[in-house]
């Protein structure tokens, strides 16, 4: 155990997307950072295994804004982080279509262009789309689109180094103890790489990890922001907090469609809750049952999720999907809050969060940085406020429900 360790402005327990654009956001405020993760890689990060997509069309006002916000960031970057502006078609049902039609004045009054279609209007702008059943409108929203989310990770984490922040990577933190003048993390850092199949077992908690060689550390900071992701309940707990989030598994399959190419449209999103959009020569497309269970699971299940969830959703939308090759795909984790909406704000004296986006996080990593990160520095927000998002609704009433979301 180090004698005297280092002491930092702000220790960040979680290295992803979310906490990476913190610690930039924290440096440019002047404020030195330690940017904690069991694998600063990312392997089964939420950050990672996601489809890349990038959209302010929301029915919160809070989740546009955040979105709107990054959105306009990533357009100042975007050959940086190959962040590409193809749009969001959404395909709404008969029960849906009316409260969506409703949000486009608010929508378009956070400065977020959309424009409503009818289903011939939606066939004559993606021909493939030949079945229209089911479907009484659709929103297209230009200036959205998907973003390479490593890439944007990366560019957040180089701007932290440049001023001043430091990444500290293989470090289990299993105690988080606060006091009158500062916090105290306590962990167990690996001292060589950490192999996939241990990471999946410590990540998965259904059992303990393989024994490696280690030693404990100690970090002291000011204050500690949580941005673990679906972890972020664990380390919650290490502080006497509670977190109603869970961990969904969503998965992901790459497709081989030799009739057609999306490669002229951005993402799309069905009625049945499927969601796809050109990766190369291939289609990726993500679907999410609404029966599965919560815990913390990577298995894959491969051509037999492809063939019960995913194609038979395509071929009813579009015959040109009548014939479709499985290639592969992944798994990964949804943060799910019960309002479906993230959790940001201070959680107590020197303890602040931002986590359980609900599969918007990359989407409002930018915005939600600099908020809290104007939280921790001035304790209020500034140009951008996540006043909303804070965990007291949850004891208040005060939900930040978002419907729309897949």
């Amino acid at each position: 155990m180090n004698s005297r360790p280092e002491r930092y402005d702000v220790a960040i327990v979680g290295g992803g997307v979310a906490g990476s654009a913190l610690a930039m956001a924290l440096g440019e405020r002047g404020l030195r950072s330690a940017l904690i993760d069991i694998d600063l890689s990312g392997r089964f990060s939420s950050s990672e295994r996601n489809a890349g997509g990038v959209r302010a069309t929301w029915w919160q006002s809070v989740n546009i804004a955040l979105c709107r916000a990054s959105i306009r960031y990533y357009e100042s970057i975007r050959e940086q982080v190959g962040f590409k502006q193809k749009g969001y078609l959404i395909l709404y049902d008969e029960e849906r279509w009316p409260e969506a039609q409703r949000m486009i004045p608010i929508q378009r009054h956070l400065d977020h262009p959309i424009e409503p279609l009818s289903p011939t209007e939606v066939a004559r702008r993606v021909p493939e789309i030949d079945r229209l059943e089911g479907i009484a409108g659709a929103t297209f929203s230009p200036s959205d689109g998907f973003i390479n989310s490593n890439l944007l990770k990366m560019h957040y984490r180089e701007r932290a180094r440049e001023l001043g922040a430091v990444l500290v990577d293989r470090i289990y933190v299993y105690a988080i103890e606060t006091g009158s003048d500062c916090a105290r993390l306590r962990g167990w850092q690996a001292d060589g790489p950490i192999e996939e199949h241990q990471l999946t077992r410590m990540l998965s908690q259904d059992e303990e990890g393989d024994p490696a060689v280690g030693h404990g550390v100690e970090i002291v900071a000011d204050a500690v922001a949580i941005t673990a992701g679906a972890w972020a309940p664990n380390v919650l707990r290490m502080v006497g907090l509670d977190s109603p989030t869970q961990a969904v598994r969503r998965q992901i399959c790459m497709v081989d469609c030799r009739a057609t190419s999306l490669a002229s449209y951005g993402m799309i999103f069905d009625t049945s809750g499927l969601y796809m959009h050109n990766e190369g020569p291939y289609i990726l497309v993500g679907y999410s049952p609404m029966d599965e269970p919560p815990g913390y699971s990577f298995r894959f299940e491969g051509e037999q999720f492809f063939q019960t969830e995913i194609w038979p959703r395509m071929y009813a939308r579009a015959s040109c999907f009548e014939r479709l090759r499985f290639l592969n795909g992944w798994s990964g984790l949804y943060e799910m809050s019960p309002d479906r909406s993230g959790i940001v704000g201070k959680a107590r004296d020197r303890i602040y969060e931002a986590h359980s986006f609900s599969a918007h996080g990359v989407m409002q990593s930018y915005a939600t940085g600099q908020a809290l990160a104007d939280l921790i520095a001035t304790g209020s927000y500034g140009k951008y406020d996540a006043a909303p998002l804070t965990r007291d609704r949850f004891a208040s009433g005060a939900l930040v429900y978002e419907e729309l979301h897949w």
